[in-house]
């Protein structure tokens, strides 16, 4: 959980988990109680934090595929204002003018199933927004290791959105039955998910490995250790423990793992290439734009002859 890729990961794990256990107790409710469409039941609950999750990982998963600098730009912030606006507009359009024929069909509800109604709602709302906000953001320098993984879990998205649509439709119109086309969808949302998060799952270096790895070496420039610790400190922050197994994959760098300590006992430049060209290979730009981020904090105390032209 130290990173956004574990947070992510968790996040999105435990929404699949909530979906499950959502669906098996409807299922109860049509085999053993009988109920055709139990709702609003308590498969509900169940639903509502597989939403409330889904948001959370994907949140995460933004941050990781560096929506978050992104932000700072001036499209960035045009962005982040627009993606609210359509995300209602659209939600509105598909769910309230064309599943419910304009009417927020409240008034024959009880107040548990207008809360109800309104938290999917609502849902759906930020569930558009982020991944809009966050693919529109992250699209172009989205590469590497996990580009498929996040193409992957945003089209579940976009299914489960609209499988949500024609749920709210048939249900309006009293057409809806078990095992139509929209359950369909909402089966291979959650399947798209889960072979998403189970593409992200890459396990990092071991402490006993870390270890193993404890080396002394003579000392390189201190400048240039602390900047490659600062580079793989901040790839730490987002994609976990795996941010070292990386850099141990390096020649040139020798860790002391005890003292949480990196030397740089090759060529600076040629270290620095090498180590980028790592992270690059996971998250494509976004783990580049970390990268060049780090290295402005030590512009001034490295050699620019040491710096490759690509954290220029």
């Amino acid at each position: 959980m130290s990173s956004s890729l574990g947070r992510a990961i968790v996040f999105l794990s435990a929404s699949n988990f909530f979906f499950g256990i959502g669906s098996i107790i409807w299922i109860y409710y049509n085999l053993v109680g009988g109920i055709e469409i139990p709702y609003p039941s308590l498969a509900d609950v169940f639903w509502a934090f597989n939403i409330l999750f889904f948001i959370l990982g994907v949140i995460e998963l933004g941050k990781g595929m560096g929506a978050g600098y992104k932000l700072r730009t001036p499209l960035g912030k045009a962005t982040l204002i627009l993606a609210p606006i359509i995300g209602v507009s659209l939600t509105y359009f598909v769910f309230i003018s064309i599943g419910q024929g304009g009417s927020l069909g409240f008034e024959d509800s009880t107040p548990l199933q207008i809360f109800i109604n309104m938290y999917y709602l609502l849902g759906d709302v930020v569930i558009f927004t982020v991944i809009s906000l966050i693919y529109g953001l992250s699209y172009k320098i989205l590469g590497g290791k996990f580009k498929w993984p996040a193409n992957i879990l945003f089209i579940g998205a976009i299914l489960g959105y609209i499988a949500d649509a024609i749920f709210t439709f048939q249900e309006a119109q009293g057409t809806y039955y078990n095992a139509n086309i929209g359950d369909l969808l909402f089966t291979s949302s959650v399947f798209l998910s889960v072979v998403a998060v189970g593409s992200l799952d890459i396990k990092g270096i071991s402490s006993r490995v870390r270890e193993e790895l404890t080396m002394f070496a003579p000392r390189a420039d201190k400048a240039i250790n602390n900047l490659v610790l600062e580079i793989v400190q901040r790839q730490v922050h987002i994609i976990g423990p795996v941010a070292w197994d990386e850099a141990v994959k390096v020649q040139g760098i020798t860790i002391d793992a005890q003292k949480n300590s990196i030397s740089v006992t090759g060529d600076p430049k040629v270290v620095l290439e090498q180590l980028v060209g790592k992270y690059e290979g996971l998250f494509g730009n976004a783990s580049l734009e970390i990268c060049r981020e780090a290295t402005r904090k030590f512009i001034a105390q490295v050699p620019q002859e040491q710096i490759p032209q690509i954290l220029k």
